[in-house]
């Protein structure tokens, strides 16, 4: 069985890059990763394979499709890093509180 991988929108892509570089994670592929992680993590989802939680998340949230889950997914990390904050404090108690940081 081959390994699920994610696919976030082209449209996305330039974003991903900014964010990654901005915030120094490894590349658009580490962020989007993260974002996915996390998000399942925030929804719920069981341990194990990435693929049974995202199926988990859609049936359990009524997403229509796993891609439907994932744009999302990545469409909120995005916006969490992207909004402008002064205070670096307040942009980590936001992460924080999205679940996106420990």
């Amino acid at each position: 069985m081959a390994k699920f991988k994610i696919k976030p929108p082209k449209s996305l892509k330039g974003r991903l890059d900014d964010v990654a570089k901005k915030n120094k994670f490894a590349s658009a592929t580490a962020l989007t990763e993260h974002f996915i992680t996390r998000g399942l993590k925030a929804y719920g989802a069981p341990d194990g394979e990435l693929e049974v939680q995202i199926e988990h998340v859609v049936e359990d949230q009524g997403y229509s499709s796993a891609d439907e889950l994932v744009e999302h997914l990545i469409l909120r990390g995005l916006r969490a890093y992207e909004e402008a904050v002064d205070d670096p404090a307040q942009l980590e108690a936001r992460l924080r509180g999205l679940g996106y940081i420990d």
